[in-house]
């Protein structure tokens, strides 16, 4: 009797049934189901969208800006690494970051021929990094929902998003922090000692894009120390070896700066220490700890004090002291005592597999007290303690070091210094989503499981909100780099081919913003001595008397008896304002006193 044909219905539910098993197959390979792959697939995707969308013009183009690309393609240029990384200040005595952002970004800027876009295309690639590297640390230590929680945090932050599509050096201080969190807990988790190069690795990228970040190396060390003593004596060594590999690594990339300091007579570390912070008296180290801390943990989702400064005070303490408590409930335990017993049967089985491939169906922290609990549930529970202790003491340290450490931190008339606290982001949206995960898992409502999903639901959709709704803007407010362009295309037309130099008011302002593209155009670049066509740019707000008397003066005093004259002022961006005086020759005519004294917009 022949065999019948299969039918038509049967082929499909055949296809499909192959289709969710390898799917399955494939995604099980990290222990990821792929119901959660189908929830972090579209955050990653809101994480690329909030940093690459009209990414050519949402990053602003300023001195810093100026300076650090035409660092970057100097080094292109002239085939020689630098030895210090971007100045630490502009005015007095200074000292420099480390020369790794330069190092790595150089690649970069060969490929794109100096292009801004490149670079900043390239930073916000390795910022959207930041996002899965997050999610799986926070994943294998609080499991499913603290991971997904910690990936929507880190798509939507401000601080990560800002810092994604800038350029600027201490834009990698978040990027290497997530790399160091992932590579040490990877390693503790593991016992894998290879790991610590990721660490050791991450460690060099925060520290050298920016000095504070150099306070990282003491939460890893303290974490490799326990490592080490936890080790069992027979891998002692080879763990040593893979740790000393580390240290070895991270110390290759201060090479340079060492090599400088020794053959400089320690210049480098004579200005760190002889360094005075400006400005008023600190205050006492309790309110310089308790603003401080506010600060650091309200930062990376709600953007203050930069964004809303007077009115966003209240939602930025509401942030950071529900992430401060939340974060000594984990610790502690001190509500282990509500989660429900439907809850505290499923863990047995939900984390019968490794801690790094759990999924939540409680609050492990609390899985000491329930009965029935199996040695892997045990061994999950204890790993996420210590992850909480690894996340929250590290979280503490740096809070307390760098709020002590520098006065500026408690100071609200000085509110843009976030690069000093930055390093410690990647540590409050852990500990965020930490808490997140672990009130995903509660029952606060006698016993009820949906009331923690739905407390849960709640925090996390009300920091969503607050992120989004502090979001940098998608133009930026100065035009960005087309608006440089486009200036610096106005300034060699009116210059009419001849040398050129650009002069700043007031002089510890650098005009790097207009003399890189000019410089990467061609134009040919002398001391305003020498020049046929001087530009004075000058910054309104730092320098009195800008559009007319500012600029005149220092021609006069500076350049008497040269034959400039006034050809064009105009303002390429806010509060800037460039004034082109150029020699007087045969077939120019001299400008009207309108034109002189009139300020006009960019072309």
């Amino acid at each position: 009797m022949m065999d019948k044909a299969p039918s038509t219905t049967t082929r499909p539910r055949r296809l499909v049934s192959f289709a969710r098993h390898m799917i399955g197959r494939s995604f099980g390979r990290l222990g990821v189901s792929a119901l959660e792959w189908a929830a972090l697939i579209p955050i990653l995707f809101l994480a690329a969208a909030d940093r690459f969308v009209n990414l050519p013009n949402r990053y602003i183009w300023d001195a810093d800006q100026g300076f650090e690309v035409g660092a970057i393609w100097n080094a292109v240029v002239t085939r020689q690494l630098p030895a210090l990384g971007s100045p630490a200040f502009t005015t007095g005595g200074t000292f420099h970051h480390g020369a790794l952002f330069y190092d790595l970004m150089i690649p970069v800027a060969w490929v794109g021929n100096g292009d801004p876009n490149v670079i900043v295309a390239a930073i916000a690639f390795l910022g959207l990094l930041a996002v899965p590297l997050v999610w799986w640390t926070a994943r294998s230590i609080g499991g499913t929902s603290a991971g997904l929680a910690a990936a929507v945090l880190a798509a939507v932050s401000p601080s990560l998003i800002d810092y994604s599509t800038l350029i600027w050096n201490p834009v990698w201080v978040e990027i290497g922090v997530a790399l160091a969190c992932f590579g040490a807990w990877q390693a503790w988790t593991t016992r894998g000692p290879r790991w610590w190069l990721a660490a050791a690795a991450g460690t060099a990228v925060a520290s050298q894009a920016h000095l504070t970040g150099l306070v990282l190396v003491f939460p890893m060390a303290i974490v490799f120390l326990l490592a080490l003593r936890r080790c069992p004596a027979a891998e002692r060594r080879r763990l040593m070896a893979w740790g000393l590999a580390g240290a070895a690594l991270f110390v290759l990339t201060w090479l340079p700066w060492i090599a400088y300091e020794l053959t400089h007579n320690f210049a480098e570390t004579r200005g760190i220490l002889s360094f005075q912070q400006p400005g008023p008296p600190a205050a006492d180290p309790l309110s310089r700890f308790l603003i401080g801390t506010i600060r650091i943990l309200a930062w990376p989702l709600t953007h203050w004090p930069l964004s809303d400064f007077n009115s966003g005070f209240p939602a930025a303490s509401i942030v950071a002291v529900g992430v401060a408590t939340g974060m000594v409930w984990r610790v502690t335990g001190a509500l282990a005592t509500k989660t429900s017993r439907a809850a505290g049967s499923t863990v047995s089985r939900a984390v019968s597999t490794d801690a790094v491939d759990s999924t939540d169906s409680t609050d492990r922290t609390g899985a000491a007290t329930m009965t029935a609990v199996d040695p892997e549930s045990q061994r999950a529970a204890r790993l996420e303690r210590q992850g909480l202790l690894f996340v929250g003491g590290s979280l503490l340290f740096i809070a307390a070091v760098l709020s002590l450490g520098l006065k500026q931190l408690a100071e609200f008339a000085n509110i843009n210094q976030e690069q000093y606290h930055v390093v410690a982001d990647v540590f409050v949206i852990l500990a965020a989503s930490l808490v997140v995960g672990g009130l995903w898992r509660a029952a606060p409502l006698r016993g009820r499981p949906w009331s923690g999903h739905v407390l849960a639901s709640l925090v996390l959709a009300g920091l969503v909100v607050v992120g989004v709704a502090h979001w940098p803007p998608l133009t930026a407010p100065d035009g960005g780099w087309p608006a440089a362009q486009a200036a610096a295309a106005g300034l060699e037309r009116d210059g009419g081919g001849g040398t050129m130099a650009l002069v700043s008011l007031p002089s510890f302002n650098p005009s790097d913003a207009y003399g890189y593209p000019l410089r990467r155009d061609g134009a040919r670049m002398v001391a305003p001595g020498e020049a046929d066509t001087v530009v004075v740019l000058c910054a309104v707000g730092f320098q009195d008397g800008c559009g007319g008397a500012a600029e005149d003066a220092w021609i006069a005093t500076n350049l008497p008896g040269r034959g400039l004259g006034l050809v064009r002022r105009f303002s390429p961006a806010p509060n800037r304002i460039l004034s082109i005086y150029r020699r007087a020759s045969q077939g120019d005519r001299p400008a009207s006193a309108q034109a002189r004294t009139r300020v006009t917009a960019a072309d």
